[in-house]
């Protein structure tokens, strides 16, 4: 999902843990925290601590209700930069010319309702390639070469068709829920 607050694009992943009762409430649980933080306004949106507290937030109330659990990645690219916070295994990337800049590499994979969730934050001085924010059922299935490789001179909604085609199965189906958002620049996709 990608939110416009002026010029800023705040980029939010959320990835209901399967298996577990309560996953996709998890998930909704978490979008509409975000989607109230940011129709309320009154904050910095391009600070980390404030996303950071959100996502502790959320953690503690739906262990609390026991609502089931979640992935999240918060990205607010903006002219100051790259910002934003994660926790559990739903990814954000930058791929360059040359490589690939996990910006989640240090977060942990405890997820938000298990209560125990510890949120990451990240900053990056700016855009200089494509964004991804991804679930895991893209970073699982795919390896980082090959998604360098695929977005790469793409734009951003034939690279997200493209990313979805590297994980798919024979029959179409996926191993995983995909979710994918692409950003290069002003333009954007999500899958």
């Amino acid at each position: 999902m990608v939110f416009e607050q002026g010029e800023d694009h705040v980029v939010v992943v959320a990835d209901g843990a399967g298996g577990i009762r309560g996953g996709g409430d998890a998930s909704d649980a978490f979008i509409a925290a975000v989607t109230s933080a940011l129709t309320s306004g009154g904050f910095d949106i391009t600070d980390p601590t404030i996303w950071n507290k959100l996502l502790t937030d959320v953690d503690h109330e739906l262990a609390k209700t026991m609502a089931g659990k979640t992935t999240a990645v918060i990205a607010v690219v903006g002219s100051g930069g790259i910002v934003g916070v994660s926790a559990g295994d739903s990814q954000a990337w930058l791929v360059g010319e040359t490589g690939a800049d996990e910006f989640t590499a240090d977060q942990t994979k405890k997820r938000l309702g298990s209560g125990r969730a510890s949120p990451v934050s990240f900053f990056r001085p700016g855009l200089q390639g494509t964004l991804i924010v991804a679930t895991d059922g893209l970073f699982k299935y795919a390896t980082t070469g090959k998604i360098a490789e695929t977005v790469r001179g793409r734009e951003p909604g034939e690279a997200a068709e493209a990313l979805r085609g590297l994980v798919a199965l024979p029959s179409g189906k996926y191993q995983d829920d995909v979710g994918i958002v692409v950003l290069a620049g002003r333009k954007r996709f999500r899958e």
